[in-house]
């Protein structure tokens, strides 16, 4: 397996970043005083975002991760087939994408039984997953091996990060298909994860939305854990902030470096794959629906049509140049003329972080919240 020295999570805003950030209407980077909206707003907001993002982005891992495990099976059972560990790499890439409509939301099911963790495990500084996967190779760890919703040991070799090890792992397809002892383990950890993923998958969707207290209705009434319905507006609020901060702090800042010389490729979350890239354009996609279906309307709502405008305007390039961004990431950043539209994307993702955690929580009755937002973009792995 390989080992890298992954940088810090965090980085300084870059100049890209500063210039976008500076060049914000003072307007909109002052916080004046607004009178908290009515609570018919928010409850409209939570609605919109649990039903029309939140839920469909869930049962959309949900999908995938089944959908996954059939391959992997198939994989596991033909280790040595070409078009089988394809079959299987596409079901990692379809299931990566799939978490990275949700993954900036660590609160509610993805918050109990370490499930975040469980499926993937980063930032990952010591690069605990490879070496707990090579010591669970070495030892055929049959422990590893039990598909267990709840099971807690382990928590590095359980998801995403383990898998893109044995599927596209230096000499990894090799080993799998090299039918001695160590060949056969791999291709059972293989279903392991793969059920493992799937089950975690299913238990997140019916936290949200089965048993006597789904959160979905949790969010949208509000129910406890929310007292009131700011409660559940700061902890979507919280999400996206999050979700935007990750893309310019920890997705591209510790991996893009001073220059093209000073790139580091294997700071980027998914480089084994060659999917990082992919991932950053589903984390914006994430974030612009909240945007759009939720925060935006509310804004209007409220008074604060130029505020809502500013906002989608923001989505929309973000989106624009994440679609944009030259394929595959890992190789683009170590070119200066491909280094142009990652480095914009990292400023614009930095200046809308701002407005997110400066601008919006006033008019929506959520003051006092930027420096307690700025903390949860950066949680403990």
């Amino acid at each position: 397996m390989n080992r890298h020295p992954y940088p810090p999570p965090e980085a300084p805003v870059p100049r890209a970043g500063r210039r976008a950030i500076l060049l914000l209407p003072p307007a909109l980077l002052a916080a004046p005083a607004h009178a908290a909206p009515d609570d018919a707003i928010l409850r409209a907001l939570n609605r919109a975002l649990v039903e029309q993002v939140v839920l469909p982005g869930y049962r959309r891992f949900t999908s995938v991760t089944a959908n996954l495990t059939a391959r992997l099976d198939a994989l596991s059972r033909a280790p040595g087939e070409a078009q089988a560990l394809e079959s299987a790499r596409q079901g990692f890439a379809d299931t990566l994408l799939a978490w990275e409509g949700v993954q900036h939301i660590r609160s509610g099911p993805a918050d109990l039984f370490s499930r975040h963790a469980r499926i993937q495990l980063w930032p990952d500084p010591q690069d605990r997953v490879s070496q707990d996967l090579e010591r669970a190779i070495a030892q055929r760890d049959t422990s590893l091996l039990e598909i267990r919703s709840t099971a807690l040991n382990a928590v590095s070799v359980q998801g995403l990060p383990a898998l893109e090890r044995l599927l596209f792992g230096e000499g990894a397809a090799e080993a799998l298909a090299a039918g001695d002892a160590g060949a056969g383990y791999r291709a059972a950890l293989l279903r392991a994860i793969g059920g493992n993923l799937a089950a975690l998958g299913r238990d997140l969707l019916a936290g949200w939305t089965g048993g006597e207290a789904p959160h979905a209705v949790a969010l949208a009434e509000p129910r406890a854990p929310y007292a009131t319905p700011q409660d559940a507006t700061l902890d979507l609020l919280r999400a996206l902030h999050a979700a935007v901060a990750a893309v310019a702090d920890r997705k591209l800042g510790p991996a893009l470096g001073a220059g093209p010389a000073e790139a580091r490729p294997k700071a980027l979350e998914c480089w084994r794959s060659r999917l990082s890239g992919q991932a950053i354009r589903a984390n914006v996609d994430a974030a612009a629906a909240m945007v759009l279906q939720g925060f935006a309307p509310a804004l209007d709502s409220s008074g604060e049509g130029a505020l809502a405008a500013t906002l989608r305007q923001a989505c929309a390039e973000l989106q624009r140049i994440a679609g944009s961004l030259p394929l595959p990431l890992e190789d683009a950043i170590q070119h200066e003329a491909e280094r142009e539209l990652p480095l914009r994307l990292q400023g614009e993702a930095a200046a809308l972080k701002v407005m997110l955690a400066q601008r919006v929580p006033p008019p929506l009755g959520l003051s006092g919240i930027a420096e307690p937002l700025e903390n949860a973009a950066n949680p403990p792995p």
